[in-house]
């Protein structure tokens, strides 16, 4: 392995090296995972450490569990001109931004705490079926840590627009921001929310945002689905539940 970060003498990412001026480029470094690394080897084995990555001067490509030629990788990166890779960098490689922002260390330490999580994988009537380990894509890091960053300095009442393309994880960056904002404090360590209610416009509760919010809490009796009545929703909200799923209807 070229590359191997950890914390404490605790394994947390492994990290395949290319450089184009030799030839070689990121699809080598995906290839050397699936075919040349053992992911029966302590190191490699799932959940061991929390991600595996592979860089060139490009592109960054990512994945959790080492799986053979089955391994899945997908991008971590920052997209460019509406469309995939990274923008030129003027000052160095376009993958720069992996070590100076993500791996940096209070970025890193908080990626751990907040954002990855061990999921239960579980089938259409709920029964599980195995493992995920979820570690955010570039856009959803960004995305929730500017939400949360402006609204630590601004406070309640202002109003914000994500877009996400369709299977880019929007119920993960829905759990993530809900669950991050309800713990949220000031700089008087003073609480910015009583509660963050999130409102789908269906008239059925969505089950997939449902399962992934619950599934991301780490205290249990923090998230309240509202799947009864008008009633359970007022209770929630007069209680002061910390995080509230609920339907436009209901209301």
């Amino acid at each position: 392995v070229d590359l191997g970060i950890f914390l404490n003498g605790i394994p947390l990412f492994t990290t395949e090296l290319k450089e184009q001026f030799t030839g070689q480029t990121v699809n080598d470094a995906v290839k050397q995972y699936r075919l040349t690394r053992d992911p029966r080897l302590t190191l490699f084995t799932f959940r061991r450490c929390l991600a595996h990555f592979a860089v060139d001067d490009d592109n960054v490509y990512m994945t959790t569990k080492l799986d053979g030629k089955k391994t899945n990788f997908i991008p971590l990166n920052k997209g460019y001109d509406r469309g995939a890779g990274n923008p030129p960098n003027p000052h160095g490689f376009s993958t720069d931004y992996l070590w100076k922002e993500i791996w940096e260390k209070k970025s890193l330490l908080n990626i751990i705490q907040h954002f990855v999580h061990d999921e239960k994988v579980l089938d259409d009537k709920g029964r599980q079926t195995g493992r995920k380990l979820i570690f955010p894509r570039y856009h959803q890091l960004d995305c929730v840590r500017r939400l949360i960053d402006d609204s630590r300095q601004k406070g309640p009442g202002q109003k914000y627009l994500v877009q996400h393309s369709a299977g880019s994880g929007k119920s993960n960056s829905i759990a993530w921001l809900a669950h991050q904002l309800s713990v949220l404090h000031d700089d008087d360590d003073k609480p910015v929310f009583d509660s963050a209610i999130i409102i789908t416009d269906r008239k059925i509760l969505d089950k997939q945002l449902q399962r992934t919010v619950s599934e991301f809490q780490q205290t249990r009796g923090v998230v309240e689905n509202i799947e009864k009545t008008s009633k359970q929703l007022k209770e929630a909200l007069e209680v002061g539940k910390r995080i509230i799923i609920t339907t436009l209807q209901k209301f």
